[in-house]
């Protein structure tokens, strides 16, 4: 009993956890083959989940022909969750012997009897456990599935769990996803400075706006020959994140003005999060959100715009977000290293296509799609 609910709930992130649980319940059940079987109900076939000592071609040859024939089904439809079909109280034993789903099929692989409880009833698909006896053995009776009754709610929990871990771990791939797309830094940090969420942008950010961390990496850099990236802040980043996790603080949201040495700028908002925020991810300690923009940063999927919207080649595309950033074509050109007389072919492209006149016209174009985008 302890290994097989144990191994239910492992199963919940590991696929053979499921298999040792249902090979327990085979040897508790005297059986000599368990499986998990998904019935389709909308298609009107069967699938099989999880085999415990799996035959392929017992497999195939139901899904070929003889799940047309299997005695079960029509009592499967009828079935209620937690119930279970015993092929020797609803068949008979004088039905079993004429059948040739018995004599055919399940004889053929060295099988004499069937078992099934229904697990979970969903609108398009229905779950069963199912349990085969060995030919020699005795045929399923009431008694052996009363024995068995207590591992159903485990086997249907330990499968809500799992769906429903699937389905968020596909949606932390999505938001991780949809936060790579953004075009300014995103941080979520603990009110002790630990990070708790990050995209690559708000990545390279931490280095900078912590302490501990910025001395760590500024200490590799030297040691690796390279100059660490300085900025200075307007004002101690742990000071305001203490000011954005206060919940007496009047105005907790907070902001930063960062510059570089090359006199680059950058705006460093604070916003603190609710305790039962997602994205706080630690109910017990405040969060704080900080979102990090750098003037001029063009959003990563302005060029697939660019190419999609308006056919606009890979060197037009280098040309256009250059002169977005307000600079003169001699600049630009000079920039991408491209003679001027090229720079300007490309440039009557690009007017051409994108249905623009002058370099305002263009500017302010990329400018809104920058923001839909």
């Amino acid at each position: 009993m302890h290994d097989t609910i144990r191994a239910l709930y492992e199963g919940i992130f590991d696929a053979d956890a499921w298999r040792r649980s249902l090979g327990a319940l085979c040897q508790a059940s005297d059986s000599s083959h368990a499986l998990l079987l998904v019935r389709d109900t909308v298609h009107e076939r069967v699938l099989v989940n999880q085999v415990v000592n799996p035959v392929p071609e017992a497999v195939a040859a139901y899904s070929e022909y003889y799940e047309t024939i299997d005695p079960a089904l029509p009592f499967a439809q009828r079935m209620s969750v937690g119930n279970w079909y015993i092929d020797s109280r609803e068949l008979g034993s004088q039905a079993m012997r004429h059948s040739p789903f018995y004599g055919e099929f399940l004889h053929q692989f060295e099988q004499s009897s069937v078992m099934a409880c229904l697990i979970e009833r969903k609108p398009h698909y229905e779950v069963f456990l199912s349990l085969q006896r060995p030919l020699g053995g005795n045929q399923y009776s009431p008694e052996d599935a009363r024995a068995l009754d207590w591992a159903i709610p485990h086997v249907r929990h330990a499968m809500a769990l799992r769906d429903r871990t699937h389905q968020v771990s596909a949606l932390a791939h999505a938001s991780s996803q949809l936060l790579e797309r953004l075009p300014f830094g995103v941080i979520v940090l603990r009110d002790d400075g630990k990070t708790l969420l990050a995209n690559s942008t708000g990545e390279a950010w931490v280095r900078r706006l912590l302490p501990a961390v910025s001395i760590e990496t500024s200490a590799a850099a030297s040691a690796a020959g390279a100059r660490p990236e300085e900025w200075r802040l307007s004002r101690p980043f742990p000071e305001a994140l203490k000011a954005a996790c206060d919940p007496g603080n009047t105005q907790p949201a907070q902001a930063l003005r960062a510059v570089d040495g090359s006199g680059r700028q950058a705006q460093v908002i604070l916003l603190p999060l609710p305790p039962a925020h997602q994205l706080s991810m630690d109910w017990q300690r405040p969060s704080v959100l900080v979102a990090i923009h750098e003037p001029g940063v063009v959003p990563m999927t302005l060029p697939a715009v660019l190419r999609d919207l308006y056919g606009l080649t890979p060197a037009e595309t280098r040309l256009a977000l250059q002169l977005s950033t307000g600079i003169g074509l001699p600049e630009a050109c000079e920039q991408i290293g491209i003679r001027r007389e090229t720079g300007r072919t490309q440039l009557k492209a690009i007017f051409n296509k994108t249905a623009t006149g002058t370099q305002a016209q263009l500017a302010h174009l990329l400018t809104r799609l920058g923001v839909r985008a």
